[in-house]
């Protein structure tokens, strides 16, 4: 049972970093900064794997 609790306690944080990356991604692209841009397009793939791993996990547990 802890296991499920913080395999959700897991996806809910990917899910707050998945936002926090985009805000971040609106920023550089309003700002014109293609650096800050690009560099959260690479972390949007690496998240996605989390998510992948952790957050469909999370799913299926029901956790």
């Amino acid at each position: 049972m802890a296991g499920e609790t913080n395999i959700r306690e897991m996806a809910n944080l990917i899910a707050n970093i998945k936002q926090d990356a985009e805000k971040l991604k609106e920023l550089g692209k309003n700002s014109n900064i293609k650096c800050v841009e690009m560099n959260v397009v690479r972390m949007s793939a690496m998240i996605k794997m989390l998510e992948l791993d952790i957050t469909d996990a999370a799913d299926i547990l029901g956790a």
